[in-house]
């Protein structure tokens, strides 16, 4: 089944090209689709978009390039497709196996480290790096920038962004777990932006900074910039 809304690098949680994503981690989701059988590459990238909700994007080359640095470092192992039993069970993958021979098995180590993987919560030693956050802050902080505008010009895109993605909840099959559950963390973060943003146009005025756009020579946002509140 495809989906038509898919989170891109600037707008949601991506997938890194040295195999690790801000917030989705493809070489342990490989390794997690090996533990259940043997798979080709273009087999795992099909597999791991529908399996965690098909919002992010990911290439059969990364893909690839994950499955090399896993065999290079003892979790997964190349097994040939001609006498495979899990192959020869499953028919339709006879043509498209001849793009790729080869056929990828986790190996203990990798169910080692998968279950470790699944075992340890994540950990925030330190925050992603955030072009927004950049931004907010810098243009606080500069007398030629209306940090107004600038928050204004961005709810307006946060808020569309919500409505488009809660469309998308809400045309999700009930079914459909794993991207309803992709979509709600998808909508949380959008949320807590929204919410951010309005903080920081608090903070900014109650320091008095968001009094003092009296001179001419600040950057404006195109659009309009009718400020609330």
């Amino acid at each position: 089944q495809s989906h038509s809304c898919v989170v891109r690098p600037g707008s949601g949680p991506v997938m890194g090209p040295d195999g690790r994503g801000g917030h989705v981690s493809v070489r342990n989701g490989l390794l997690a689709l090996l533990a259940g059988g043997n798979h080709h590459g273009y087999e795992l990238r099909k597999e791991l978009e529908v399996q965690t909700g098909s919002l992010w994007d990911l290439n059969v080359g990364q893909v690839y390039t994950t499955l090399a640095r896993l065999e290079r470092d003892g979790l997964v192992v190349a097994v040939g497709s001609g006498s495979d039993g899990a192959r020869a069970a499953d028919p339709s993958t006879r043509d498209e196996g001849s793009r790729d021979q080869r056929q990828y098995a986790i190996t203990e180590a990798g169910r080692t480290e998968l279950a470790n993987w699944y075992r340890e919560p994540r950990r925030r030693p330190a925050p992603d790096r955030d072009e927004l956050v950049i931004k907010i802050t810098l243009a606080a902080q500069s007398p030629d920038v209306d940090l107004h505008d600038v928050i204004d010009a961005q709810r307006r895109v946060t808020t569309e962004d919500l409505q488009r993605y809660t469309r998308a909840k809400a045309r999700t099959e009930e079914s459909d777990l794993a991207r309803l559950m992709a979509l709600d963390a998808v909508v949380s973060q959008i949320d807590a932006e929204l919410r951010w943003l309005e903080q920081c146009r608090q903070r900014y005025s109650e320091t008095g900074s968001g009094h003092t756009s009296g001179q001419s020579n600040r950057f404006k946002i195109k659009g309009d910039h009718r400020r609330r509140g």
